[in-house]
């Protein structure tokens, strides 16, 4: 039986599904990974057979149409809308093209939140399987602390869960182009609402969260398996450069700065900003220039700028990380078990940033537009200092470390596949 796991967007949403991939492979099934092309030689560097998107997802991301969404979305959750809305449309096309092309290649599918209605129609259509792979909970429930989008995120109330399908069926609007795409290939009439909820909401669903972090509340239905993180455990060998481990053992652990696959209008100036957070905070950091191209000229000695170091040997090194909460890099910093805080910008990272904080293993979030030298240096000095919190990360560390996320996974696909 072979799997197509389908990795649609940044590094963060495709690692998981690499990790998952070993898990299945070890169990005996045929696996493939779907993913942007830009990630073609990683994916097959780990032994898998690739299906490409012929969507380079990093270079929409700088053109002015990405910066705007990731950059400044953080003000206005319509205009979030609105661009996401703009950026699906602008890759319809491609994107029906290549799934079409995929539809034949496997028995089974698992696929995130971008694809959920296209492939829940090819798999109808062509009698193959769909499960749903989520790395965050768009599922609509009562519970604020497993509600994604809650209105009353400390409560437990059924304007919740009557919220979390409002904000269903605002995603079917902006989502709606790949799927009708698609369903015009296959001479169908476009996707309604119902049948976009239908497939959000009753397909086997697999969560690669901690079930500490989300707590699966007890209006979801046994369709959904919260099977703890999706960790790649592939770099334990990993060196870093004589620079970066020169300036790692040479004080003390720095802070870890860095917003991942967020792009920015103003690199110079978020770095800047960077700088001096970590200068009024009197702590030594460590910069990830990440998609935005983050970089300055004269770093002082006490700062490093990086390009790259897996995120499970960096951050046990760091004294703190500071992040943009997307949902890899949330469980990542969660695992390394140091104080962490979020600095959201769109989409599920407000959500992640709620939940990080009420574990009491980081600071409260930020919302990116919010974000200043003063704000990002009393954040830093909270992390840093408080041993509240350094505890509580550290207990919440090994509490997912002890989680089997990939083995949990691997054995609920064999039952919804056994099941039919």
């Amino acid at each position: 039986m072979r799997i197509l796991l389908i990795g649609f967007g940044s590094r963060g949403d495709v690692q998981p599904l690499v990790a998952l991939g070993k898990g299945l492979r070890q169990a005996g099934y045929e696996v493939a990974i779907a993913a942007g092309i830009n990630f073609q030689q990683w994916i097959e560097s780990e032994g898998f057979g690739f299906e490409p998107f012929h969507v380079d997802v990093e270079a929409y991301m700088q053109t002015d149409l990405g910066k705007e969404w990731l950059g400044e979305s953080s003000h206005n959750p319509r205009v979030e809308l609105q661009n996401m809305k703009r950026m699906a449309d602008l890759i319809a096309e491609p994107v029906a093209d290549d799934l079409l092309r995929m539809v034949d290649t496997a028995d089974v599918f698992i696929d995130g939140l971008i694809t959920i209605e296209p492939i829940a129609t090819l798999t109808r259509v062509r009698g193959k399987q769909h499960i749903l792979g989520m790395l965050s909970p768009l599922a609509p429930t009562r519970s604020g602390a497993a509600g994604m989008q809650s209105l009353l995120p400390r409560s437990e109330i059924f304007i919740n869960r009557w919220w979390g399908y409002f904000i269903e069926s605002m995603l079917f609007k902006v989502m709606e182009g790949p799927s009708n795409s698609l369903r015009k290939r296959l001479n169908l009439s476009p996707a309604t609402r119902s049948e976009f909820l239908r497939a959000a909401n009753q397909t086997p669903t697999l969560l690669g969260i901690s079930p500490l972090v989300t707590p699966p509340p007890a209006d979801w239905g046994n369709h959904i398996h919260v099977t703890g993180y999706w960790f790649a455990n592939g770099n334990a060998d990993w060196q870093p450069s004589p620079a970066l481990k020169t300036f790692l053992d040479a004080g003390d652990p720095p802070v870890y700065i860095g917003f991942g696959s967020m792009s920015t209008r103003d690199p110079q100036g978020t770095t800047q900003l960077m700088i001096e957070a970590l200068k009024k905070s009197k702590q030594r950091g460590v910069i990830h220039s990440g998609w935005a191209g983050l970089h300055a000229e004269d770093l002082p000695p006490e700062i490093f700028l990086l390009d790259y170091a897996p995120h499970e040997w960096l951050f046990p090194r760091m004294k703190a990380v500071v992040h943009h909460g997307g949902a890899g890099t949330t469980g990542a910093a969660l695992r390394a078990g140091v104080p962490s805080a979020i600095v959201a910008h769109m989409g599920d990272q407000p959500y992640w940033g709620r939940r990080v904080h009420e574990l009491g293993a980081g600071a409260p979030f930020v919302r990116r537009h919010e974000l200043t030298v003063d704000r990002l240096a009393d954040t830093i000095r909270f992390i840093t200092t408080d041993t509240t919190v350094q505890k509580n990360a550290a207990a919440v560390g090994e509490r997912i470390r002890s989680e089997d996320g990939i083995g949990n996974a691997v054995r609920a696909i064999g039952q919804i596949l056994d099941k039919g």
